[in-house]
């Protein structure tokens, strides 16, 4: 099986356009599983990754770019500087928020990231859902199983980005980065129609857990998912910082999954999947 580790950053996501995670023909799922395991991912990725970092000459990069807004619906206005500043496809898929953007909301808990929710809500047990009726280790994901007992029975946000979402990832809360810790694996794409036929594939993707000691003693996890094709998996914050909501965590390249885990207490309260999220924006809390 193709996998890929490298510590500190991670091949992304090209992903497809939005669409609704409902469900598919038994057949679809079969054969679109079969294919997506059979794919090279990781070479693609890094040929692809490779692509995008090619410098785009000034006159071509604002026409490009805006084609791509209009194509995926990407927020121009959001963004820090003009279009021509950004020197390449990869650049421009992390482009930052212009100051006073997003402004935090004066809340505990807060969407770490723009997006479209998966599953959100309770942890049962030790088990967290992928889609309704198929769900996957804790353990397995964290790769750490006493940061997972920590964690069993809490909260958690699963939370899709599109390819023309804004691409960063932002601390959900307040605490102390504990640790970082690059797991490595393969590159499955993490778009709707992929999450519906892939088991395990949150675990099985080349990811980044943080672990988080909350200001209440409870501990906490962020784990930034790596996906198929375009760019890597940028690490910006640094273990020990103490973070506030609303802080950089981290990059994606061209979409990807973030997903958040909490300890019992106040915590993620249960949100339809597809419900749209806006990093910054108060999270309804448990």
């Amino acid at each position: 099986m193709d996998a890929i580790f490298v510590p500190g950053r991670l091949a992304g996501n090209r992903g497809l356009a939005r669409g609704a995670i409902g469900p598919d023909n038994e057949g679809v799922t079969a054969v679109r599983s079969l294919l997506l395991t059979l794919l090279p991912k990781v070479a693609l990725s890094r040929l692809t990754g490779l692509a995008t970092r090619i410098p785009l000459p000034r006159a071509l990069r604002a026409p490009a770019y805006r084609w791509f807004a209009g194509r995926y619906g990407a927020d121009l206005g959001e963004m820090q500087g003009a279009l021509a500043d950004y020197g390449s496809l990869a650049a421009f898929f992390r482009r930052p928020l212009r100051a006073g953007a997003r402004p935090t909301a004066p809340a505990d808990l807060v969407w770490p990231c723009d997006g479209k929710v998966v599953t959100a809500g309770p942890v049962a047990g030790d088990r967290i859902p992928q889609v309704k009726g198929r769900d996957y280790a804790l353990a397995d994901l964290l790769g750490d199983a006493e940061l997972a007992r920590a964690l069993a029975g809490g909260t958690q946000a699963t939370i899709y980005l599109a390819p023309g979402d804004y691409h960063r990832v932002h601390s959900p809360f307040r605490g102390r980065i504990t640790s970082i810790v690059p797991i490595g694996g393969t590159l499955f794409p993490v778009n709707p129609p992929a999450v519906r036929s892939i088991r395990d594939l949150f675990v099985r993707n080349a990811r980044h857990v943080f672990a988080f000691a909350l200001p209440d003693g409870r501990k906490a996890a962020v784990v930034l998912v790596g996906a198929l094709n375009v760019g890597d998996t940028l690490v910006t914050a640094r273990v020990g910082t103490e973070v506030q909501p609303g802080d950089e965590l981290g990059q994606f390249g061209f979409g990807s999954t973030a997903i958040v885990v909490l300890a019992r207490g106040t915590g993620f309260a249960p949100v339809a999947p597809e419900t749209r999220t806006v990093m910054g924006t108060a999270a309804p809390a448990s």
